[in-house]
């Protein structure tokens, strides 16, 4: 008899120890799963902001009168994410700076586009008698121009950060575009 009443107590805390050590694999799974939502989470704002940053690039590089005059670029611009018409991230621009800026030459344009006719100019393709001078070789009265813009978003709330630099080549006056290369304002520091 003594070692049936033995028995009784030894059952009683191997149970007590199984459903401690289950309560503590069932705090651990929950602990993980929490944290890999929180992983989630926190990789979809930061793709948001992402888009988001893309998404104001893309409306500025589209618009090509920002090139033309870089000061009449936006410096911030609202962007609705999930389409319920309130904006969800505020994109920081950076002002359009300068790349690079190299002219067109004759040789490059052709009569039978509209926007090349523009470029030739007066003396486009003319032959000055010159023997072994190439006539359309000159500079034409156009440019191409390589601009840059940047794109911050940082979001207080989420806490999501990104910053997207994008550039697009234009093609414009020669010599609006000589005004802009020799701008030390206007280019682009590095």
């Amino acid at each position: 008899m003594r070692s049936r009443r033995a028995q009784r107590g030894a059952t009683l805390v191997i149970g007590l120890v199984m459903l401690v050590l289950l309560t503590l694999l069932g705090m651990s799974a929950f602990n993980t799963g929490t944290s890999y939502f929180r992983v989630i989470g926190n990789m979809q704002y930061q793709a948001e902001a992402a888009s988001a940053a893309q998404a104001a690039l893309d409306q500025v590089l589209s618009r090509g009168s920002y090139f033309t005059d870089p000061t009449t670029a936006p410096t911030s611009i609202g962007v609705d994410i999930n389409g319920d018409g309130n904006a969800d991230y505020t994109v920081a621009l950076t002002q359009p700076c300068l790349l690079s800026s190299v002219s067109v030459l004759n040789a490059e344009l052709s009569d039978a586009v509209a926007d090349d006719r523009k470029c030739k100019g007066t003396a486009g393709g003319k032959n000055t008698g010159v023997m072994g001078q190439n006539p359309g070789g000159g500079a034409s009265e156009c440019a191409r121009v390589t601009w840059r813009v940047t794109a911050t978003v940082a979001d207080s709330f989420t806490r999501a950060s990104a910053q997207i630099t994008e550039g697009t080549t234009v093609r414009m006056d020669r010599a609006v575009a000589d005004a802009y290369k020799n701008d030390s304002t206007r280019r682009c520091a590095s």
